[in-house]
Order: structure tokens, then C-alpha cells, then sequence
């Protein structure tokens, strides 16, 4: 009985193997009939390995060719194509067709050194097929992997029809929405696409209004109280690591404020709930076989790897303790937290349960990691420029007698540069990607209308462009919040302001230069909620503590995952007088 059970249950299996064999045995006789004899003389199982094989093969060389058709249509038009400075050896000169430019030095494709490299292949140098030397081209395609375009864009005129005037054209491709579905599930505002998209926007939209999010404002500087109390048990000898106590206070801020739950995450073991997202958090690791996962998300990506278990064990937690949520929030009809407010906005059941909890786990994912990464890389800024510090002491002590008068926070000049500054030269979301969902065209400055396919990868270089010194001037790689005393932000469309970028002595910096929070209608929903908790955090922790550091002006290590943050701002805290 147990045998004739197990050969039913493989039956399926040897089918679906043989009807492979068949399928790729069709294929070579079609298209390499040398190989028919090949195939009939190995023995029956090794011809269906052979024929998995092939198909493997042949999906890789139909791949590859697709995409060299699509770079040739592109570079038809103009579009210049990042050199090739490092072939191996090993792939017989097929690499641009296989890898692309993935092993490429520079730009290095995770790291946060690739913004700056990417500034000269913007302006028309090492590309193939640029030739105008008084023009930069904005753009340009690089390859990846079987030489997949990615076509890299900067250019004023096509992000404004990429992310404002045609946005729901152009969608978030399937690797990012699985990437970051890990942390925000795969309906929540930041991984869903079109008619989804706006429904979900029309309910969250209402939650990050300075009308609902003033009363927050007391829950965020009491999480601050607790985070000054523990660093006042410190020696003002020790550095603090605020890479990662930046993070522990926002998860509290986002848990009172956004879920009205408390995550203790000052506490030395935190709860359950924080246990299990930083057990997801940590499963997260850029090595080749993630990206493979992620390319190949429903056969790789299932694999029963170790870090997939406890990614799904971290999941399975989060998500009941969220359901748990949404039923006390509904119990609590005049709560003030977006949990509640977000239940009273969806009173007709727009969304549907699973939909609240994605939306909840972007509440905590998108609002607490890019938060934190901020806050920490403007305490270790403001311990290496005290010159811009006292500057800031100085405006606070004048200007604002308690923190809980937020509307006079709000329009302080110096705090709203070292945010601004901070966010231009270290954004979380260094660089975002779209794709075409349909054939489309797109204006550009120099190379007029451009014709991309359905299909093609955008990547919209946002630290690249917060980098240009033609945009930002001499200095633009390095921190300097005084800029902003001279900076005119200007909402021209898609205007290209580089023929006018110096306007009555102040720099006219236009809604396509600056981009930590995106624009249009994908444009980040929560930004006011973030740079409130931002002028709240830096001028609580600036007015009570005078910050040092030891790390030294561009010392900073930065890692790219989901976000871009520094792993080592190590900064002193004294108690001021």
C-alpha cells in the first residue's frame, strides 16, 4: 500500500519530467537537429536531466537576446551605454549578454559608493555612443543580469512623466515588490500598483495630516524623555551608538503613535513583537543567493533556507500581533492613534483585513527605518560640524521656549537645513526603481521623444542627482546645511532649471533635484509625520546634549538593503549646563 501511495504521489512529478523532455527534445530537433542523437542515446534519466537543462539554456539565451534587441532599440535613439571596463574571462565574451555590468567596480551595484560613480556616466562620460561634449545626457542603460536594460534616468523632463504626470504608466517592478513586501507585506502603499494604489491612497491620505498628527506630538517627546533618560546613564566619555539607538527610539515613537502599542524597544529585550521584526530585519542580507531569490521569488525564493524559516516565524508573529491591533483599535472608537484613525477611514470597508495589516506593517517598516537612519546620521553631522550645532543651540534657546510648540519648531531656518541637508546627502531611499507598463513615450532635455517598451527597468538615481555639483554646486558632496540659507525650492513642473539655476544670487532647486521623499503620486504620504519627528528628535536631543565624535568628516560607513544607513555614528553626549 505505502509503495503503490508513493508512486502515485511522484506519478505527477515523472509526468510533468517527461513532458520537459519531450518539450526540449521538440525544441533542439527544431533548432539543433545535430543534437537529436545526443539526446536518444543517453539513458532515459539522464536525457531528462539533459532536457531540464536545455530549457534552462535556452530560457537564458532567449532572455539574453530579447534584451540586446531592447538595448539596440534604446541606443538607436541615443541613449548611451555604460563601458564595459571588466570582462571575465570565463564567460567567453558573452558577458555583457550574461552579467552585464553587475560585477562592474563602478558604479558598484549595492553599495552606497554608487551614487557618486554614477554622477559622470549622467554627464556623458564612460559611455559608448555620447559624443557631446557640452551636453550631459541625463541618462543612459546599463545591463544586468542575461544583459537585462536598466535604463538610468535623471533627466528633469522624464522623471516629471515618470513620477508625476504619468505615474500609474509606470509601476513598481516585481523584484521591489517582493524586496520590500518582506517588511510592508505585498499590499501596502509602497508595493502596489494602479487602481490599488489610489483606493489605498484615498484612505491612508488622510491620516498624515498636520490636523491629525498634532495630537500626536506629546506620545513622541515622551518616547524622547525615556531615550534622554537612558542616555543620561552614560559617561559623556562613552560614544553611544546611535546607528542603532536611533532605531529603538523610533520603533517606540511608531508604536504608541501609529499601532498604540508599546514596543519597549529601549528594554534590553524588547517583546515578542520586536524580537520577531528584528529576527525579519536580520534574514534580510544582500548576498548573490538573495538576489537570485528575488529574481526567482516563486521557485528559489521558497527554498527552505535557514534565514527563510526564521523570516517566516518573525512574519507569523507580526501579523497576528497586528491583527490584535486592528481588533482593540476598533474597540476604541475616539483613539488618537493613526491605527484609529485609519479604521474610522476605512468605515465602508474600502480595504479588506489583510490589507489594514499591510498597510500597518508599513506604518512600522517605512516609518521607523528611514526615520531612524536620518535622526542618526544628523547626530553624528551635528558632532562633526559643532560650529553648525552651536548655530542650532542658539536658534532653539532663542526662538522656543517648549518643545510643544511644534508651529514654532516648524519655521525655524537652521533646524530645517540640517534636516533638509541630512536628507539631501544621505536620503534613505538612495534610489527607487519603475518599470514601463506599457509602450510608452517620454520627453527628454537633449534627446527629444523617447520610445521605451513594456517591460523595461528604470532606475531613478536619487543620490546621484542630491550629488550633481551642476545642480548643487562645488560642494555638493559634501554636508553644508548653510546652502539651504540660499536655496530656492521651485515647483516648475518639468522644467529644466540648469539655464537658470542661479537666480538673484539664490540656487533655484527644482522638484526633480530633491527627492528624499519622491514627488507626485507615488510621493512618500508620510513625510510630515517623518519631519516632525525629526525637528522634534534633533532639537530635544541638541538642546539638552553637547555631541562629540571621534569619526572624522566622510568616515562614515553606510549599507544599502532596503534602505540606506549608517552602521558606525558613534557620538558622546554631555548634559548641558
Amino acid at each position: 500500500m505505502g509503495g503503490n501511495q508513493l508512486s502515485l504521489a511522484l506519478d505527477p512529478a515523472v509526468t510533468t519530467a517527461h513532458a520537459l523532455h519531450a518539450h526540449a527534445a521538440a525544441i533542439f530537433a527544431k533548432h539543433a537537429p545535430w543534437y537529436q542523437d545526443a539526446f536518444r542515446d543517453l539513458p532515459k534519466g539522464h536525457a531528462i536531466a539533459a532536457s531540464l537543462i536545455a530549457i534552462a539554456v535556452l530560457r537564458i539565451a532567449n532572455k539574453s537576446v530579447q534584451s540586446a534587441r531592447a538595448v539596440r532599440k534604446l541606443r538607436a535613439q541615443g541613449v548611451p551605454e555604460q563601458k564595459l571596463h571588466h570582462p571575465q574571462w570565463w564567460l567567453l565574451g558573452l558577458h555583457r549578454y550574461l552579467l552585464g555590468h553587475i560585477l562592474e567596480p563602478e558604479p558598484s551595484m549595492a553599495t552606497a559608493h554608487r551614487s557618486e560613480q554614477q554622477t559622470p556616466l549622467l554627464h556623458g562620460k564612460d559611455v559608448d555612443g555620447w559624443n557631446c561634449a557640452d551636453q550631459a545626457p541625463r541618462i543612459y542603460v546599463a545591463r544586468t543580469f542575461f544583459g537585462a536594460p536598466s535604463l538610468v534616468v535623471a533627466d528633469p523632463k522624464t522623471l516629471h512623466a515618470i513620477m508625476s504626470a504619468h505615474s500609474y504608466s509606470f509601476i513598481k517592478p516585481d523584484t521591489s515588490i517582493v524586496l520590500i513586501g518582506m517588511v510592508t507585506g505585498d499590499l501596502g502603499m509602497v508595493t502596489i500598483n494602479g487602481d490599488v494604489h489610489k483606493r489605498h491612497r484615498r484612505i491612508v491620505n488622510p491620516l498624515f495630516n498636520m490636523k491629525t498628527l498634532m495630537p500626536l506630538v506629546p506620545a513622541i517627546l515622551a518616547s524622547l524623555d525615556e531615550f534622554c533618560a537612558l542616555l543620561d546613564t552614560a559617561p559623556a566619555s562613552t560614544p553611544l551608538p546611535f546607528h542603532e539607538l536611533g532605531g529603538q527610539l523610533t520603533l517606540n515613537v511608531i508604536g504608541r503613535t501609529g499601532m498604540n502599542y508599546e514596543f519597549n524597544a529601549l528594554a534590553l529585550d524588547g517583546t515578542p513583537i520586536t524580537r520577531a521584526y528584528h529576527d525579519m530585519l536580520d534574514s534580510i542580507k544582500f548576498t548573490p543567493w538573495f538576489l537570485l531569490c528575488l529574481l526567482y521569488p516563486k521557485t528559489l525564493g521558497r527554498g527552505p533556507t535557514a534565514a527563510r524559516r526564521r523570516f517566516l516565524k518573525g512574519h507569523r508573529v507580526m501579523t497576528s500581533a497586528i491583527k490584535d491591533m486592528l481588533a482593540r483599535a476598533r474597540a476604541e472608537p475616539n483613539g488618537t492613534a493613526l491605527i484609529h484613525e485609519l479604521i474610522r477611514q476605512n468605515a465602508g470597508d474600502a480595504l479588506s483585513e489583510h490589507e489594514l495589516v499591510c498597510e500597518i506593517q508599513t506604518f512600522l517598516g517605512a516609518g521607523h527605518e528611514t526615520t531612524s537612519s536620518t535622526l542618526a546620521m544628523a547626530m553624528l553631522l551635528l558632532a562633526q560640524f559643532p560650529d553648525v550645532q552651536d548655530e542650532l543651540v542658539q536658534e532653539l534657546d532663542q526662538a522656543v521656549a517648549d518643545l510643544d510648540d511644534y508651529d514654532t519648531l516648524s519655521k525655524l531656518p537652521r533646524l530645517t537645513s540640517v534636516i533638509n541637508e541630512t536628507l539631501r546627502l544621505f536620503p534613505p531611499a538612495n534610489l527607487t526603481f519603475r518599470e514601463a507598463g506599457a509602450n510608452v513615450k517620454v520627453p527628454t532635455t537633449v534627446l527629444g521623444p523617447l520610445a521605451l517598451q513594456k517591460g523595461l527597468e528604470i532606475e531613478i538615481p536619487i543620490r546621484a542627482i542630491h550629488m550633481d555639483t551642476s545642480i548643487w554646486g562645488p560642494d555638493a558632496k559634501e554636508w553644508n546645511p548653510r546652502r539651504w540659507d540660499s536655496i530656492d525650492l521651485v515647483q516648475s513642473g518639468s522644467s529644466d532649471l540648469a539655464a537658470n539655476r542661479i537666480v538673484n544670487g539664490r540656487r533655484q532647486i527644482g522638484p526633480y533635484d530633491y527627492l528624499p521623499f519622491l514627488v507626485g503620486p507615488r510621493g512618500c504620504i508620510g513625510r510630515q509625520f517623518a519631519v516632525m519627528e525629526l525637528r522634534l528628535f534633533i532639537a530635544g536631543l541638541v538642546r539638552r546634549y553637547k555631541l562629540a565624535t571621534d569619526l572624522p568628516v566622510g568616515g562614515e560607513e553606510l549599507h544599502v538593503a532596503i534602505t540606506m544607513r549608517p552602521t558606525n555614528a558613534w557620538v558622546r553626549v554631555e548634559r548641558r549646563v
